[in-house]
């Protein structure tokens, strides 16, 4: 994606990646090792003398120093490589030094630039006792050189400090990467997940479209066919009906379809228990009758527990109409204090299939569409013959009752 994005950005004419010849001296590899290389040789060559009140500042020279300053330098080269063995060398050179009469503050300084690597690459716990053992090694080799200048310890505390603002800002660098890949990672895992929940609603919203119709065009298509040669007006009835169902799965197909390319369309016209006696009136006219009642205060919905009551008891009269006993389906809403229960029962016959939660697709969508507002549903024989689907779904907003 990011590589996608810089390549967009090359074809609008963007700015490219700056190059390295281009950046601050600052952030170049072997900018490091100069500046270190000259605190040493500089340090090396003046010598700070603090005299009676004021300080003065003069050059010096001497085969051992250089031996000393010379041998430092080459040590710091692989500071970045090995921080803790290069601490090491510069410390035993500061106390070689200081054996031959040879401390001077380029050994100090090559010390400083020494800690400043370590510290970045050591815990913070761990930095503060090396910290304090190299203060201590210093200030012990000063006194016994005979050149304690406080100085010293100042020098190698500025390079310690130096090195934990360093490691500071790395350390915030990397967490706001980190933070900047896991947010991508996020959207991306997000908006797959849209996409399959995007599936899944327009699986159950074309199963719910067509699977009542296109049993309804099955039933009546088999009682055409058995009616066609000894009962013509009741084939012609069935294909009459056949000829209407094909029309509304058309244009409910059609509708699903208008709402998909623009989610607003579908807000023009009722999409819940406002169509309820259409619904039932349709199942009667395919040959169901349907008792229905309603209980308690009748009030206004959510527009998703709207939207999912009526798909549920259409699709629960759909099951009843194709595995009931007879064709007879009682519906029962209840509007209860903080939910809306809705009962639909048929009796079903010693030879029909049964129905349990789990099986059938349309059983399986019914409960996905409920769990989706976090309502629940039970489905199954009474043990009287009777095949009752109970669902609850909740009407108030989380929060509202105890």
């Amino acid at each position: 994606m990011l590589v996608g994005m810089r390549e967009a950005m090359r074809g609008r004419g963007a700015t490219p990646l700056t190059p390295v010849s281009t950046r601050p001296p600052w952030t170049w590899p072997w900018f490091g090792h100069v500046l270190a290389t000259l605190a040493v040789l500089t340090s090396a060559v003046l010598d700070f003398d603090a005299g009676r009140g004021h300080h003065t500042v003069a050059l010096h020279w001497s085969a051992r120093v250089a031996v000393v300053a010379v041998a430092a330098v080459l040590v710091l080269l692989a500071r970045r490589r090995f921080p803790r063995a290069v601490l090491g060398v510069a410390l035993g050179l500061v106390v070689v030094a200081t054996a031959f009469g040879a401390f001077d503050a380029s050994t100090v300084v090559a010390v400083a630039v020494a800690v400043f690597t370590a510290v970045q690459h050591v815990p913070r716990r761990v930095a503060t006792l090396v910290v304090t053992g190299v203060v201590l090694v210093v200030a012990g080799c000063a006194f016994a050189g005979g050149g304690w200048q406080t100085q010293h310890v100042l020098v190698v505390l500025l390079g310690a400090a130096l090195g934990e603002a360093a490691r500071s800002q790395r350390e915030q660098l990397t967490e706001a990467r980190e933070r900047a890949e896991r947010a991508e990672a996020t959207r991306d895992a997000i908006a797959r997940r849209r996409v399959a929940e995007s599936r899944l609603s327009i699986a159950r919203d074309l199963h719910d479209v067509v699977g009542h119709q296109i049993a309804v065009i099955n039933l009546h298509a088999g009682a055409a066919s058995s009616a066609l040669a000894t009962r013509p007006d009741d084939a012609a009835r069935s294909l009459a009906v056949i000829r209407r169902s094909s029309r509304d799965v058309i244009s409910e197909i059609g509708d699903l379809m208008a709402a998909l390319r623009d989610p607003t369309a579908s807000e023009s016209g009722p999409a819940g228990l406002a169509r309820l006696d259409d619904v039932v009136r349709d199942f009667g006219v395919h040959g169901l009758a349907v008792r229905s009642r309603v209980e308690g205060e009748v009030r206004e919905l959510p527009g998703a527990v709207d939207a999912t009551a009526l798909r549920v008891i259409q699709e629960a009269l759909t099951n009843a109409h194709k595995h009931g006993a007879d064709a007879r389906a009682h519906l029962l809403l209840e509007y209860l204090l903080a939910s809306l229960r809705i009962t639909v029962t048929n009796r079903i016959g010693s030879g029909a299939a049964p129905l349990s939660v789990g099986t059938g697709l349309g059983v399986v969508g019914m409960t996905e569409r409920v769990e989706s507002v976090r309502g629940t549903m039970t489905s199954g024989d009474d043990g009287a013959g009777v095949w009752r689907v109970v669902v609850d779904l909740p009407t108030d907003t989380p929060g509202e009752h105890p």
